[in-house]
């Protein structure tokens, strides 16, 4: 019995899947394929997607430094290799070099990607995929990145994506784990068969169905930049946003769709994960989709947030639900974010902000 699917799958006529229709082989078999397909496929799109202005994440190290940190969510425990994509440039023929560390609870895997342009959007990216090789079960996972330029040259990053990669048919045969979720793969060969319908495929359908509509997907992902260094005595050279500043807070948030349902499923929810820099005590607080998070400890955190936001206008025009997925423009939060009063060298400052929905 094989748990195949089809890329892209034939959905079902939903016509023949209402009340007083007879219940063919056909809709059986292609619910199948779907779900299969969906739990292949479904959240390996952007899971990082950053740029930055020219010539402010570099570095002219030649040793790796660590320059970038982001939170993302795990598809499932089967999807494993995690697609990264690089736009940078040294204006060398010596390679610059970038490192990747992914780190899953207390295991990290690491790869090394060649630098290979020479000018700025020269020819193409540079890519390289993280396998894990272990068995995880954590919902999230960490990526760094650090660079390291030739001696006496610098190293540029213009962007940054980073995906899952599907997986490919057939899906390994047996209950395949999507966190602390169950997910039951549907076998061709049966379904496709005239026979008596089994009780247990509705069950287990129904199962999939709630298990994929848990699959997390990233709303709002951004790293600050640090230890950027250049020869260049040009003042806007290697000066990176390193923190949440007063003047990000009208503009740090993207529009999202969620869908519809989500505030009503306590089992689906809004994560919002931040990183925190010199801290040392005391609170902080940010509001992030109407929520008042309270910060106090270094490094990553999280809040499950309550879904209270309105509709923005753009709901019409994309004929979805889209809200506005981000940092709230509030004055109670002036004295969180950083200013040239409150310069993130001297003081507690968020560095990273990942927002995870459904």
């Amino acid at each position: 019995m094989s748990n195949s699917f089809t890329s892209d799958p034939t959905l079902v006529d939903p016509g023949r899947v209402t009340a007083s229709q007879t219940i063919r082989t056909t809709e059986i078999a292609r619910l199948s394929d779907l779900a299969n397909y969906c739990f292949a496929t479904g959240g390996a799109y952007n899971v990082i997607s950053q740029l930055y202005d020219d010539n402010s994440f570099c570095t002219n190290s030649n040793t790796f430094v660590d320059m970038a940190e982001w939170i993302i969510p795990r598809v499932s425990n089967e999807h494993n290799s995690l697609v990264v994509n690089l736009q940078a440039f040294c204006p060398t023929s010596a390679n610059a070099t970038a490192q990747l560390d992914l780190n899953i609870g207390s295991t990290k895997y690491t790869i090394e990607i060649p630098i290979t342009d020479q000018g700025r959007y020269n020819a193409s990216f540079n890519t390289g995929t993280i396998t894990a090789t272990g068995a995880h079960n954590e919902d999230e996972a960490v990526l760094a990145l650090s660079l390291k330029a030739p001696t006496g040259q610098e190293v540029v990053l213009l962007g940054i994506q980073a995906n899952w990669q599907a997986l490919t048919s057939p899906l390994t045969t047996g209950n395949l784990g999507q966190h602390d979720d169950i997910f039951t793969p549907q076998g061709q060969t049966r379904q496709g068969t005239d026979k008596p319908l089994s009780s247990r495929w509705g069950v287990e359908m129904l199962n999939n169905i709630n298990t994929l509509r848990r699959r997390p997907r990233v709303l709002f992902n951004w790293s600050g930049v640090h230890n950027t260094s250049s020869s260049s005595p040009i003042s806007a050279r290697g000066a990176g946003p390193k923190a949440i500043g007063r003047g990000d807070l009208s503009s740090f948030y993207s529009e999202v769709a969620l869908f519809a349902g989500t505030s009503e499923d306590s089992n689906l929810y809004l994560r919002v994960w931040t990183k925190l820099r010199n801290y040392s005590s005391g609170d902080l607080f940010l509001d992030v989709m109407g929520n008042t998070l309270t910060l106090n400890s270094s490094n990553w955190q999280y809040h499950d947030i309550e879904f209270t936001v309105d509709e923005v206008p753009r709901s019409n025009q994309f004929g979805l639900s889209m809200y506005r997925a981000g940092v709230d423009d509030t004055r109670a939060q002036i004295n969180t974010v950083s200013s040239t009063l409150k310069p993130p060298s001297a003081n507690p400052h968020i560095s990273g902000l990942c927002i995870i929905g459904v």
